[in-house]
């Protein structure tokens, strides 16, 4: 009778020894690094999942870093390994798409999907009795193709979220262990919708707050559901550009913990997310305006061309994310019934370039500081910091500048009955630009400005002095 030791342990690849699916990571990383080449995509599955398979092993470089693996039980592979038990990897991912994956463990052999074999469900069962004999290996695996395996295997090692599902598949077969990776929490759904955010989608007040319409019920209605819009929108722009740094981000000492990166929750369920928001902030942003249903349109396409080309740019994907924090403003002025003059343009703009910069630059920094010459995924080099840094203090002077010039405009005299008082807006803003790039350089800055002065006492405390200077103009309400 042959000792356990002696029974190969076969184990499964994709959602089993990591949390992850390499077919689906190929499909994203066509779209992040050959997105001319995705129309090919349709062709190649007319030919089977054994032809995709292939096509996108020959076409996609290596991953710049591997899924997360499912560690109890890469623990417990170790632990077999060293009692001196052969492990296989047995896999329907293409055999030249797993062998950095299979590399980060000792594995006696590796067996996977050819050209012309797809290993999945009764292939797989097949290969291995022929290899081994029926009831001749122990097999872990996670899905429902992997049953066709358990009928046929001496033992089932079973790695799932659901403990109702394991319970379920210990009444069917001969379950000698089982893994529960942890799944997800509404807590990890907030943290990857970026609730906090949505802050940023207050800047479609600004056009109701500088041209001082917000006395009427309808209009602060039709801004709440402006913000709403805006929000669902990003938060699932938020979620696909997850999914599309998803090797860089795996880099990352704190977006690895991101649902996608860490395997918390599955590439397929992040973009069913990812869709229905976008779907929700549309739907609800048409309703209240066409014109500003296509503005987030516009906003979505800006976003996933960021995401795809600019973010690799140097200099332009700080403009494009200046940009995009304009685009809300001029959502506000879509919805309102303010005139908005050029200072305003000009102001947030080139607020939005110097933020966009202290941003870059934290990440720039962290790089210069691990002793690396660029960042993965980024235009930039390590002696880009200066440039990057001279950028965003001249734009952040620029715009108290115009902050300034607007201070003293027949815009202001016609909106405040004291406008003398609006000069403190512009020293408080002077203040606030020149201690954020201070906070800054001094390595004390997260690595999101806007999530740093959410936090930040002391912007909250200039923004208490900002409102009271405003107090002190005495606005007039717009008729």
């Amino acid at each position: 009778m042959s000792r356990a030791n002696d029974i190969p342990l076969c184990v499964d690849l994709d959602g089993t020894f990591i949390k992850s699916d390499l077919l689906h990571e190929s499909l994203l990383r066509l779209l992040r690094h050959r997105p001319w080449m995705a129309f090919r995509l349709p062709f190649w599955l007319a030919r089977g999942k054994t032809r995709l398979k292939s096509r996108l092993a020959a076409v996609l470089p290596d991953a710049a870093t591997p899924p997360a693996q499912n560690e109890e039980l890469v623990d417990f592979l170790k632990s077999e390994k060293e009692s001196g038990r052969p492990v296989y990897l047995v896999t329907a991912s293409h055999e030249a798409a797993v062998a950095k994956v299979s590399s980060a463990f000792p594995f006696d052999e590796v067996i996977a999907s050819t050209d012309t074999l797809n290993l999945k469900g009764e292939n797989k069962a097949a290969v291995l009795v022929e290899r081994f004999g029926e009831k001749g290996f122990d097999y872990a695996g996670d899905s429902r193709a992997d049953e066709a395996v358990w009928r046929r295997a001496r033992k089932a090692i079973v790695v799932h979220r659901s403990a109702r599902r394991i319970q379920q598949l210990k009444e069917s077969f001969d379950v000698d262990r089982a893994f529960q990776p942890a799944g997800t929490t509404w807590r990890d759904w907030v943290k990857a919708f970026r609730v906090h955010q949505w802050a940023k989608n207050f800047l479609i007040a600004v056009p109701f707050l500088v041209g001082h319409h917000y006395h009427a019920a309808w209009q602060l209605a039709g801004l709440l559901t402006a913000f709403l819009s805006m929000s669902l929108c990003a938060s699932g722009t938020y979620l696909w550009n997850d999914l599309l740094d998803l090797e860089y981000d795996r880099a990352h000492p704190r977006k690895r913990k991101r649902l996608a990166a860490s395997g918390k929750s599955s590439i397929p369920r992040v973009g069913l997310a990812s869709v229905i928001m976008v779907a929700l902030g549309l739907a609800s942003g048409f309703l209240l305006s066409p014109s500003f249903g296509l503005l987030l349109v516009g906003y979505i396409v800006a976003t996933l061309s960021y995401s795809l080309h600019f973010k690799k740019v140097a200099i332009a994907d700080i403009f494009m994310l200046a940009m995009l924090y304009l685009s809300r403003v001029i959502g506000g002025l879509l919805i309102s019934e303010a005139v908005v003059s050029f200072w305003l343009f000009a102001f947030t703009f080139l607020l939005f370039v110097s933020l966009a910069a202290a941003k870059r630059f934290v990440e720039l920094k962290s790089v210069v500081d691990s002793g690396a010459a660029s960042i993965q995924g980024r235009g930039y080099r390590a002696d880009d910091l200066s440039v990057v840094s001279q950028l965003g203090v001249a734009a952040g002077v620029a715009s108290c500048i115009v902050l300034g010039l607007y201070s003293n405009s027949d815009q202001v005299t016609a909106l405040y009955e004291r406008p003398q008082w609006f000069w403190g807006i512009c020293v408080v803003a002077f203040y606030w630009i020149t201690r954020i790039w201070f906070i800054t350089h001094r390595g004390e800055m997260h690595d999101d400005p806007v999530v740093f002065a959410l936090k930040d006492p002391g912007t909250w405390i200039l923004g208490v002095i900002g409102i009271a200077c405003i107090l002190f103009a005495q606005p007039i309400a717009a008729p």
